[in-house]
């Protein structure tokens, strides 16, 4: 295997470490150790670090890289970035989104509308494991649905620059989940009201409402990551 070949294979497994939080926050990360964890030389695992410190997952140290710890600033500064770009991607999407790509953005939007109705139903019946189940498979529609919509744009710059936001967004995800109906509710109404702008080929529109449906999924999320670190900072106490 080339080095360069190497360098990629331990940049991708870093990187999945990493999103994944088998390598959490602080965690320091030394290339001696990490070669002979892996079975490889330093030096692509130099290589994958320096990447990887380029992407913002990881910190450069006097003594090896840290992974960086989260806060809600760094969520705040994701989202804020993240408006600019899906804004600007779904403005070129309401111009440029063929009808095969947006007859699939409806069939998403259609499957999240019944994954919501059987949440509801799941609520309403106290039952708490396909409530459990369901919210799991709603979140991974909401990125399915997301995804469909930036491929509308046909832009594949800005997609992989969103997609590199959103690897960052991911390490936060799990202390950011949404719960309430209500609130995934509001969340789906906005995606139809895209759908409709896109179908009208109405860019001005579709901006309009990208930013709206953002800051309230920015203010939701940032509002339960600190409710997360609350929680987790009075579990520490207790211990």
């Amino acid at each position: 295997m080339s080095t360069a070949d190497a360098a990629a294979e331990q940049y991708a497994n870093l990187r999945r470490l990493i999103l994944e939080q088998q390598l959490k926050p602080g965690t320091l990360l030394l290339e001696t150790a990490l070669a002979a964890r892996f079975g490889v030389s330093r030096t692509p695992v130099r290589e994958a670090l320096a990447r990887l410190a380029q992407e913002g997952l990881i910190t450069k140290q006097k003594r090896g890289y840290v992974v960086d710890e989260l806060s809600p600033e760094e969520i705040i500064e994701v989202f804020d970035v993240r408006i600019l770009l899906e804004c600007a991607a779904v403005e070129k999407a309401a111009t440029d989104c063929d009808d095969f790509r947006l007859a699939h953005l409806q069939q998403l939007t259609e499957q999240l509308d019944e994954l919501i109705a059987t949440l509801r139903t799941a609520i309403d019946t106290g039952d708490t494991a396909t409530q459990a189940a369901t919210g799991e498979a709603i979140l991974a529609a909401n990125v399915r649905w997301h995804e469909a919509l930036r491929a509308g744009s046909r832009n594949r710059t800005l997609i992989r620059m969103i997609n590199q936001l959103m690897d960052v967004q991911k390490i936060y995800n799990p202390l950011m989940k949404v719960h309430d109906l209500a609130e995934i509710s509001k969340g789906q109404q906005q995606h139809h009201e895209l759908v409709a702008a896109l179908r009208d080929r109405d860019p001005a529109r579709a901006r309009e409402i990208m930013t709206d449906h953002l800051t309230r999924v920015r203010q939701i999320r940032v509002a339960e990551f600190a409710r997360s670190l609350h929680s987790a900072e009075q579990r520490g106490g207790s211990s």
